[in-house]
């Protein structure tokens, strides 16, 4: 009687050994080809405190895009660095924004990896308000390495070149148009 219940006893932990090995490889396999990275289920996002905003961004390879907008009285964002990875991307360009109003920030000399990577990383700004003292802001931001695509046209940013009109492209296609003219074409830098 005790050899058969002895029996009993291994053929049951043979047989869930077996499922609970095959389960432990499956876990291994699936970890092992990162679907079980927490970070690729974290949600994209840009937040800085209160007086801008981050309206939109874009993390590429060798560049961020950031759309700020002021939401206090008028401003000179008078410098913006993302980092991350121990490198920084930065935007030394003054750009003065009115309340409500918003500005293309291209961050260049960036090393933010190859597309599909995750990018987490800090923003500093620095800013000031009209007759006051320079203020430092700090934020977030966590995207996907997304494939890069142009935001200027390089027909416009010539053609703004040859006949010395690069001073109003900000005019008319908004500001930061002759940031991403110099970035993607070398044009209109100077």
């Amino acid at each position: 009687m005790l050899g058969k219940q002895a029996q009993a006893a291994t053929e049951f932990l043979m047989a869930y050994g077996w499922a609970i090995i095959i389960g432990i490889l499956a876990i291994a396999a699936l970890a092992y080809l990162g679907i079980l990275n927490p970070e690729g289920f974290l949600p994209n996002k840009c937040i800085l405190p209160a007086g801008i905003t981050c309206a939109d961004y874009r993390v590429e390879s060798y560049r961020i895009v950031l759309v700020l907008q002021n939401d206090q009285e008028p401003i000179t964002i008078d410098k913006v660095i993302a980092s991350a990875n121990e490198q920084e991307c930065v935007n030394n360009k003054s750009t003065t924004l009115s309340a409500n109003q918003k500005a293309i920030f291209i961050l260049t000399d960036c090393n933010n990896g190859v597309q599909g990577n995750k990018f987490d990383g800090i923003i500093n700004i620095t800013y000031t308000p009209a007759n006051k003292l320079s203020h430092n802001i700090e934020g977030i931001l966590k995207s996907k390495v997304e494939e890069g695509f142009l935001i200027s046209t390089s027909s416009i940013c010539q053609n703004a070149q040859d006949n010395s009109l690069c001073e109003g492209l900000d005019l008319v296609y908004g500001t930061g148009y002759r940031d991403s003219c110099c970035g993607e074409h070398g044009l209109c830098c100077t």
